[in-house]
């Protein structure tokens, strides 16, 4: 009789082997008994150094993390059960995302389905639309051609890392006995077949290139757009990689009309190269546009931060023009406005444009955008001067200028994105950021920020919440070993704190049960748990000074602010009174 453990050895270690020739390195996994054969098949795996963690979750949010820093596939590997359904909230930030990630999860056979068997759900589309390809694969038997396990991992490594990139699910049947045992049985003959594959490095099946470069007709038309308007705005959404970012920073040289950029996109933090650029737009919007509407509307890349700039690119569409250039298929226009949509591979699409030596009339109103983002320039630096009790608006203003050049920035949702995209200055150092923005969720921010960290090779700053750390506590034991230290910067106000600035904050018989939800907690006793070096600067001098320290200590740490709901809602509130106040009198 042929052994149900060795097969399943054998089967385990060709999924993780054609893994592997696909250039995949980072494998999370979380323990199980039933994903026992491919977690033993990983571990002896002379090029993997698993990446484990008790909580399938934190777990699957490091893989995404890492996958978002590469946008190369990370896998994912857990159990059955429960273990596996903790994996949907990083599958559909993921799917959003546009993130490869490739998810294996080990199942109960089939005579175990559906009869009410220990640990056992339906995990077939478990992650039901959110997954680009998904299959659901036998038990490992001999009747079953190895090849046909080798050409399953090689469809899920294409189709998560298609034009549409995004995670794939592989449910694994394993029967018992799970571990393996000694076997007198040849499997030379069921081998056999893959002769060439064992003695090569290759994958089964090599991946073809994804090209999506535009027809030269495609590239004619837009660069005869282009070159028409004379008043254009240039609109820079989020990026997922430096070819990207490259690709816009030269849109934005080449283009003589004003900028508007998003925190993530790369062109928002650090000296700007070109002055086309207006970092502070969103906050200039919070005054009357004074008639300055484009007439042609150019967004390149992925959403904003900003709603504010959403807002008026959207009601200028109604009279201009709105081009939208992507680098997916998926629909991208949430306000109905887009008149012209190219999904295009963005270095291609420069390459393209660059060669039609495109002449842009400089726009109208590029001065007075750049004067009132100046205007808004001096506002801040009046307020960051002075010194006093270390505030939201603060945190991010100063660490969009301390943060060291060797360093990523990881921001959570909620407020800590928008505060930077609004107050970041745009002097300091021109650092990576990212955010898990694809379904804006706070759970996972800790976790993603480590596996984003290990796969850029740089140390990184998380800016989060309290309530986005409460939500991933456990994922601060990734960052005590952590190769690349992770200064995490928890903003405390004791609640939800961007529930303050809506309109619901006013019924106070609801408030606070129901949305400010207050909990009293600090972050003391949690840093002291895993080992992490903690501050929690009161002053705006010792929160430089804590920040200071924490880049010299060549470790992970946790810095802690804590605020007032109220008072940094009212902050805000006043610090936007005074910018407009000065583009009035401006």
């Amino acid at each position: 009789m042929i052994n149900t453990a060795h097969i399943n050895s054998i089967w385990s270690d060709i999924i993780v082997q054609e893994l592997v020739r696909h250039g995949v390195t980072c494998f999370c996994c979380s323990s199980g008994a039933r994903c026992g054969p491919l977690l033993t098949a990983i571990t002896r795996h002379p090029d993997i150094e698993p990446v484990t963690h008790f909580d399938e979750r934190a777990s699957a949010f490091y893989a995404l993390g890492h996958a978002r820093a590469r946008r190369a596939p990370a896998v994912w590997v857990t159990t059955s059960g429960t273990a596996a359904a903790n994996g949907l909230p990083a599958v559909i930030e993921a799917a959003q995302d546009r993130i490869p990630l490739i998810l294996l999860t080990a199942d109960r056979p089939p005579e175990l389905r559906d009869t009410g068997a220990n640990q056992t759900i339906d995990q077939v589309r478990l992650f039901a639309s959110y997954t680009r390809w998904q299959g659901d694969v036998p038990c490992p038997d001999t009747a079953l051609p190895p090849s046909f396990v080798l050409t399953t991992v090689d469809q899920a490594v294409a189709r998560a890392t298609g034009a549409d990139a995004g995670p794939v699910h592989l449910n694994l049947m394993f029967r018992e006995p799970l571990a393996d045992q000694e076997d007198d049985h040849d499997y030379s003959g069921y081998l056999s077949g893959l002769g060439t594959w064992l003695d090569s490095d290759k994958p089964f099946t090599e991946p073809g290139a994804h090209l999506r470069t535009p027809t030269p007709q495609t590239m004619d038309t837009i660069a005869g757009r282009l070159g028409k308007p004379d008043n254009g705005l240039l609109v820079v959404g989020r990026l997922d990689d430096e070819p990207a970012r490259r690709a816009a920073r030269e849109l934005a040289r080449m283009l003589p009309w004003p900028a508007f950029v998003d925190v993530a996109s790369g062109l928002r933090l650090g000296k700007q190269q070109t002055d086309h650029i207006i970092p502070f737009a969103d906050q200039i919007l919070l005054a009357a546009d004074a008639g300055r509407k484009p007439d042609f509307i150019l967004h390149f890349g992925g959403p904003l931060v900003s709603k504010r700039i959403q807002a008026y690119a959207a009601e200028c569409a109604a009279d201009a023009p709105y081009m939208l250039i992507k680098s997916h298929g998926e629909r991208q226009d949430p306000a109905h406005c887009v008149r012209y949509a190219l999904e295009v591979h963005f270095p291609s699409f420069m390459t393209a444009l660059r060669a039609r030596n495109v002449k842009a009339r400089p726009a109208r109103h590029l001065k007075s955008w750049q004067e009132d983002s100046r205007n808004v320039a001096r506002v801040l630096e009046e307020f960051a001067a002075d010194d006093g009790a270390v505030d939201e608006v603060y945190v991010a203003a100063t660490l969009s200028r301390h943060v060291p050049e060797t360093y990523g920035l990881f921001l959570a949702s909620s407020m800590p994105v928008r505060d930077m995209d609004m107050y970041a200055f745009a002097d300091g150092a021109d650092v990576p950021v990212a955010a898990n923005r694809g379904a804006s969720g706070i759970d996972g921010t800790v976790a993603s920020a480590c596996g984003w960290a290990h796969a850029m090779d740089r140390p990184a700053v998380a800016v989060v919440g309290d309530l986005a750390c409460l939500h991933d506590l456990n994922a601060l034991q990734y960052m005590r070993p952590a190769r690349q230290p992770v200064v995490l910067v928890v903003v405390n106000n004791d609640g939800g704190g961007i529930f303050s600035f809506l309109p619901l904050a006013g019924q106070e018989d609801v408030f606070e049960t129901c949305f400010g939800t207050p909990h009293g907690m600090t972050f003391e006793h949690a840093a002291r748990q895993f080992d992490l070096p903690y501050a929690q600067p009161e002053t705006r001098t010792e929160f430089l000074q804590a920040l200071s320290r924490s880049f010299e200590l060549g470790r992970s740490c946790l810095l802690e602010v804590r605020t007032n709901r109220d008072a940094n809602a009212e902050l805000h509130k006043d610090l936007q009174t005074r910018i407009r106040d000065a583009l009035t009198a401006g």
